[in-house]
């Protein structure tokens, strides 16, 4: 599926798993670095295990998980 593209409504909502298959939780933002245009960090709200090491969280409660990459597999959103 290389050079498949997703606007981030579509993938806004979809539950968050490691690539070892761990739940984490589901997507609810996305946050771009607007100077590389890469993505900087997901927000997401936790439904699941915790990543390992310590969780940054924000005002609102979601997991703060830093990632320089995600994969789109049928409804979910797999990071590493």
């Amino acid at each position: 599926m290389a050079g498949t593209k997703f606007f981030s409504r579509e993938i806004v909502g979809l539950a968050v798993e490691t690539v070892a298959g761990t739940p984490v939780g589901i997507l609810d933002d996305i946050v771009i670095d607007t100077e590389t245009g890469r993505i900087k960090y997901l927000l997401v709200r936790p439904a699941g295990a915790v990543i390992n090491g310590p969780a940054k969280v924000d005002e609102n409660g979601r997991l703060v998980v830093e990632t320089d990459r995600l994969r789109i597999d049928g409804s979910r959103v797999i990071i590493n």
